[in-house]
């Protein structure tokens, strides 16, 4: 059984967004905590408790936790929540290491003690204001209580082309967890509608919540494509609500350049004072063998999602032979081509970066974060 917290964080206000996360986790208490079906995994958002667009090191650096001695206030959160649930926390939020900044995933046990953290690999734009990328992709061979394995870890734009320019092809996370021989992988998300230089009419056009899921469902299947029928389960938290993009202050213009040249600049400053991005919500877990949706939360609802994986009989027994061993990661073997260039033409004559893009819809695979 896993589940997946999906809601709406207040920009900088972590207490109240874990009081939150609490309420909704209160409200399926009784599927949670449930002896007969115990909770192997819990997911949450990609920066599940900070908010997402920042302007910059200064900006983020109240809400930075250290990953070395992982005891902030959302730390803490995944470590208590772990050990009250007895099953093992995933959760996206900003951490320093070594006075660096990134974009990470706390992995914590049934016993409330850090397992690992694994940082974002791939940037988005939004992320290049303050953060900096992980080493590479990592699958770790086992985690307490959760029978499948090995397990893959993601956050958000690592699922993408990198940078929107490498071949669409090239399929670099899903080919690094295929070559890893990934049996689950855990994808913390903050998917937006939008991308910070899309120009200014394409955040006046809101789209219907159900277009929003398939597209952003399709194209997440689509970049797994290299995993399809092979027995893989895909378990993704990603955020609902909105954000101001005034947020990304200056230096998102900076930012939005380097990803999309100058007139993706002119098209934030322009912008960025009153416009709003939109997250897509559409948490699920989907079973790579065959393209179902097990379960899945739509574009803008709050909740948790409780999915029973079926597994075969010998996987349903507990893993006790190496449930309390430390996952050991798997170095990234695969880089990120810096080729490529853009390809066809989006509403507004935006471009997209690859075919892929132009296949989801009105550019939703660019709009990730």
């Amino acid at each position: 059984r896993v589940a997946c917290l999906q809601f709406s964080p207040i920009h900088g206000r972590v207490q109240e967004n874990l009081a939150r996360a609490d309420a909704l986790l209160a409200a399926r208490r009784a599927d949670l905590e449930d002896p007969r079906r115990p909770l192997r995994l819990l997911v949450l958002p990609e920066m599940a408790f900070s908010g997402y667009h920042f302007s910059g090191g200064q900006h983020i650096d109240p809400l930075l936790e250290d990953s070395s001695s992982p005891s902030g206030l959302a730390a803490s959160w995944c470590r208590r929540t772990a050990a009250r649930l007895g099953c093992v926390v995933c959760c996206g939020l900003p951490t320093r290491a070594r006075k660096r900044r990134r974009n990470s995933m706390l992995v914590v046990g049934p016993d409330g003690e850090v397992l690992d953290t694994y940082d974002k690999h791939f940037l988005y734009v939004s992320d290049r204001t303050w953060a900096e990328p992980g080493e590479g992709f990592r699958s770790l061979d086992a985690l307490p209580g959760i029978p499948l394995r090995p397990i893959g870890l993601g956050i958000c734009m690592d699922i993408n082309p990198q940078d929107f320019k490498a071949p669409r092809d090239a399929f670099e996370f899903a080919m690094y967890h295929k070559e890893a021989g990934s049996r689950l992988i855990v994808f913390c998300s903050a998917w937006c509608t939008n991308h910070p230089d899309d120009p200014p009419e394409a955040f006046q056009s809101p789209l219907p919540d159900a277009y929003v899921f398939n597209e952003t469902v399709r194209y997440w299947l689509k970049r797994l494509s290299p995993l399809a029928g092979q027995d893989v389960f895909f378990v993704c938290a990603d955020r609902v609500g909105e954000e101001d993009l005034s947020l990304l202050g200056p230096r998102g213009a900076s930012a939005a350049a380097a990803a999309g040249g100058s007139a993706g600049a002119e098209a934030l400053e322009g912008t960025v004072r009153s416009t709003r991005n939109r997250f897509c919500g559409c948490s699920c877990v989907l079973s790579l063998s065959d393209g179902r949706t097990l379960g899945a939360l739509g574009a803008t609802e709050e909740g948790v999602l409780v999915v029973d994986i079926p597994l075969d009989q010998d996987e349903e027994r507990p893993a006790d032979r190496d449930a309390q061993a430390a996952p050991e990661p798997r170095a990234c073997a695969l880089r990120g081509s810096a080729g490529g260039r853009r390809q066809a033409q989006g509403r507004g004559g935006r471009a997209f970066r690859s075919e892929a893009d132009a296949v989801a819809m009105l550019g939703l695979a660019r709009a990730c974060v």
